[in-house]
């Protein structure tokens, strides 16, 4: 198992300095960001003291060699535009999308598990039908859409909830809603999958012979068994909240990360985009890592496998 993480691990770290290398490629063919600092009217002069300033008339290897350095240091530089840290930047809009993915993934595990459960025990019969409808709903429906549509009933209409912001405990609710839905519908298709498979192997019917009841061998055995694949599918899934956050946070106009990054595209904002894509991706990396650990707790047959 030390020598599978090991791997892992190390897969993971080369997966980050690619990230890392194509983000630094990426920045220097997208333009100079001086052009964007420099007044209008801005002399050839000007323009070479700015460079010199922020080190861009260094040769490019040089150039490379300082950004990883900086960023095995932990430092993202300062934004260009607003002249502060890009670290702070950061920090101070990740609390709130660390907020609104933790209440998305909660409604997400309360409705997502118990529905595929239910569709799974009573496949073909009547309560699957609505089960798979609410399923199909979430998965089919873009989420700046039913943002849209939330704020319209909740907001708009019924003025229950507000319909942005994150002035009152009740501004996130919206937001995580919506965030969920394709998360829940994930989650609901996968356990259904997954437990119906189980169903169907020989264990199943050897306790059943053992004389054990289905709700123990659903509880005690299949439900064990099928969370394998939950396992692998959260940790996707928390990754593709924090893509979904983009659209949910500019829809509701929730100050987290997903705002952060296209006020930050908008302002040409180099540096914050920079910090945010390599943000993304080392969540996207250690999330993954997370999952391959879990999976040895789950089912010791994958401890025996990575030896």
């Amino acid at each position: 198992m030390a020598y599978f993480l090991l791997m892992r691990s190390a897969q993971a770290a080369v997966a980050l300095f690619g990230v890392a290398s194509l983000v630094f490629v990426i920045q220097h063919l997208s333009g100079d960001p001086v052009a964007l600092m420099v007044p209008e009217g801005a002399t050839a002069e000007d323009i070479a003291i700015l460079r010199a300033q922020f080190g861009f008339d260094r040769p490019l290897v040089v150039q490379y060699a300082d950004y990883l350095l900086d960023l095995a240091r932990g430092d993202f530089g300062t934004s260009y535009i607003q002249n502060i840290p890009v670290l702070d930047i950061v920090a101070s809009r990740l609390p709130y999308t660390l907020q609104l993915s933790a209440a998305a993934l909660a409604i997400a595990l309360l409705v997502g598990l118990p529905t595929g459960m239910l569709a799974a025990l009573w496949r073909g019969r009547w309560p699957e039908k609505p089960a798979l409808g609410l399923v199909l709903a979430a998965q089919s429906m873009p989420t700046f859409w039913s943002g849209i549509l939330l704020i319209l009933l909740f907001a708009v209409t019924l003025d229950w909830l507000p319909s942005s912001g994150a002035e009152t405990p009740g501004s996130i609710v919206l937001p995580a809603v919506c965030l969920s839905g394709l998360t829940m519908a994930t989650f609901a298709r996968i356990t259904r999958n997954a437990i119906v498979e189980e169903l169907g192997k020989d264990y199943v019917f050897a306790a059943y012979a053992r004389g054990q009841t289905r709700n123990s061998v659903v509880l005690r055995h299949v439900s064990r068994n099928a969370a394998v694949p939950l396992i692998s599918i959260t940790a996707l899934e928390l990754a593709n909240m924090l893509a979904g956050a983009v659209i949910v946070e500019t829809v509701f106009a929730w100050p987290g990360l997903g705002l952060l990054a296209v006020q930050a595209i908008q302002a040409n904002d180099f540096l914050v985009v920079q910090a945010l894509v390599l943000l993304g991706a080392g969540a996207y990396v250690a999330l993954n890592l997370l999952a391959d650990i879990l999976y040895g707790v789950v089912d010791p047959r994958i401890k025996a496998v990575a030896r």
